[in-house]
């Protein structure tokens, strides 16, 4: 049987007290039990309060003492950690904010590289009209001087004609239909 029921379990209890009392639970008690019994006991009194005294100086005062130690050392680690914590938070938003500086910065400089590069194609593209006008203006110029100067020359070509269609008619009698051909004939020249 695994389980012991109540009963067989407070007799099993009953006989181990009384197996681990012993002599004091005998019935005969005599007086040389009485004193050894008593010697016994002030024997166990005084052997804990020695022991007890013993720990006490030799042992519960150094490692006190140790463990003091211990606990201030951690307690100093556990401070310059913190502080090094601190310290690294400091740092660390001291770079993000000098970061941010820096992206400022460079932010700033695009932004006046792009104005001034704008700025140089406008002065570049400004500088290439007027220097398209200006030589547009010396083409124009130079094209109405070729015109007086063709002008010129055509009317001079025409005068050159006319003086040797009028030395023509002057040879020629004085006819009219002769006269008209002529004209027509110096007109269909010039044309060509």
């Amino acid at each position: 049987m695994l389980f012991l029921s109540i009963a067989d379990a407070g007799e099993k209890i009953k006989d181990l007290v009384m197996a681990g009392l012993g002599p004091i639970m005998e019935t005969n008690w005599n007086m040389d039990t009485i004193l050894t019994l008593s010697f016994d006991i002030i024997i166990q009194v005084c052997a804990t309060i020695l022991l007890f005294v013993v720990v006490r100086c030799f042992l519960w005062k150094p490692i006190t003492n140790i463990l003091e130690q211990r606990r201030e050392a951690i307690d100093k680690s556990l401070t310059d950690a913190e502080e090094a914590k601190n310290n690294a938070v400091a740092i660390e938003a001291e770079l993000k904010k000098e970061l941010d500086q820096a992206k400022s910065q460079i932010k700033e400089m695009l932004d006046k590289a792009e104005k001034d590069a704008n700025l140089k194609r406008d002065a570049i593209i400004n500088a290439a009209k007027e220097d398209a006008k200006h030589r547009l203006e010396n083409l124009e110029l130079e094209l109405e001087q070729e015109k007086k100067s063709m002008e010129k020359e055509i009317r001079e070509e025409i005068v050159n004609v006319a003086f040797a269609a009028a030395e023509k008619i002057v040879k020629k009698e004085i006819n009219q239909d002769k006269y008209l051909d002529v004209v027509n004939d110096i007109l269909k020249g010039a044309n060509e």
